[in-house]
């Protein structure tokens, strides 16, 4: 299962390695190191002079190269600086006008990664060159290949600037948290089979051994296929009672194993689960949930009041959570390669999931005209492209709303508009009941 249940704990430790300006940035410095020697192989053996020959570049100077390399070197490590300065900037205005949880995103950007990475090399490869320099040297290509690169950094800074002003831009954010969402869901419904039913009847019966947690914090990786392989060695069940996401207590029960074996081992689950001091986007739909509710709550805030950010978030948030109302929840069971029930994980239930996108945004606008009338179209419009079975939850928040309302708005105007809004969209809805 995607996402949610990391397959591989190898791929789940490479993207936590390639998070961040360190991992990235220092292979792509060392590559630049690796470059120099490489150019002074080339211009040891001669490779390129009939090249530099029918150019006419004959030859250069020590002081030349000198000039060229130590030039080159001093700026690479002055824009490092300002790199470094301006993402720290991004940071502060992400975190003070959008979400302090968008940190964890921004840390992650290719872009910033690659320019940081690019300048190092640059710099690196500069320092080498300027080493290597000798009366006795024909460093040519070294000197020609710096410049290139120093024009490659130039092109590139002015890309991450043009990327750096993009990712401040509220709506830009919010549509780039709702393609990772969807991106995510689809991931996650693309290949597995729907919830049915009788799933909880293929769990058999059997003694249960309760493994509990070793350690307290955030569930954010679980290897589904290393629990299928210690199921079949104990030739049993697992079942495991907590998401990606939750964060547990030491000592908590995570998971059953469910055995015939009178003594299993136990300890071997433990490698099965990854704990972490705060929760990670991978493998948390919840995470990308929150994030964009926060975006929306921040903007209804009285401190901020801006409705149209709330608007704007509310709209990519109606569409992701429309996305598995349309598909439906995959099945909690999972069978090994002999279709052999082996393992159960605790999936996010529809309820769960829309009470988490819905109840916040419908308290912090009730006194919001403007968003709350908005945000009943939204749902008007999941209820267009949902499956028949989950109409009941949309028109269980169209309810709720309707129950605030009566309470919050005092104005008779306003009270109209949304009571029509509201009648609308149970129309809807109820068209669509009967359509489907």
């Amino acid at each position: 299962m995607h996402l949610i249940y990391q397959e591989n704990a190898r791929e789940h430790a490479l993207v936590r390695l390639t998070k961040g300006f360190l991992f990235i940035p220092i292979c792509i410095t060392l590559m630049g190191a690796l470059l120099a020697f490489a150019a002074f192989v080339i211009d040891d053996l001669g490779l390129l002079n009939r090249a530099f020959d029918f150019f006419a570049y004959s030859t250069i100077s020590v002081d030349g190269a000198r000039s060229v390399l130590s030039t080159i070197a001093g700026a690479m490590m002055s824009v490092i600086s300002l790199v470094y300065s301006l993402t720290l900037v991004v940071f502060t205005l992400a975190a003070g006008n959008i979400s302090a949880r968008l940190l964890e995103t921004f840390a992650s950007n290719r872009t910033t990664q690659i320019t940081i990475g690019l300048l190092g090399a640059t710099f690196l490869y500069s320092m080498i060159a300027l080493f290597g320099v000798d009366e006795n040297e024909d460093l040519r290509f070294s000197v020609i290949l710096c410049i290139l690169l120093a024009c490659a950094s130039f092109f590139w800074l002015v890309y991450f600037v043009n990327d750096v002003a993009g990712r401040i831009r509220v709506d830009a954010e919010i549509g780039r948290i709702h393609s990772s969402l969807r991106f995510s869901i689809d991931e996650l419904l693309a290949n597995e089979p729907r919830e049915q039913p009788n799933d909880c009847d293929e769990i058999p019966d059997l003694p249960v051994r309760v493994y509990k947690s070793t350690y307290s914090g955030y569930i954010t990786f679980i290897d589904s296929n290393q629990l299928i392989e210690i199921a079949k060695s104990l030739d049993g069940f697992i079942e495991v009672t907590v998401s990606p996401g939750t964060y547990v207590i030491e000592g908590m029960p995570i998971a059953k194993v469910r055995t015939a074996e009178s003594e299993p081992d136990l300890k071997q689950l433990e490698k099965t689960f990854q704990i972490e001091k705060a929760r990670a986007p991978e493998g948390d739909i919840q995470f990308s949930v929150h994030l964009m509710v926060e975006i929306a709550l921040r903007a209804l805030s009285p401190g901020v009041n801006d409705s149209y950010t709330a608007i704007s978030a509310i709209d990519h948030l109606s569409a992701s959570v429309a996305r598995i109302l349309q598909r439906g929840a995959p099945s909690s069971l999972i069978t090994d390669d002999e279709d052999t029930p082996r393992l159960w994980l605790t999936i996010l239930e529809m309820h769960d999931l829309l009470d988490t996108a819905v109840s916040p945004l419908r308290q912090a606008s009730r006194g919001n005209i403007l968003v709350l009338d908005h945000f009943i179209s939204a749902l008007e419009k999941a209820s267009l492209v949902c499956r028949k079975e989950h109409l009941p939850l949309v028109s269980k928040q169209l309810f709720n709303i309707a129950q605030d309302a009566v309470f919050s708005i005092e104005s008779r105007p306003d009270r109209q508009q949304i009571a029509h809004r509201l009648w609308t969209a149970r129309n809807t809805v109820r068209e669509q009941a009967r359509a489907g």
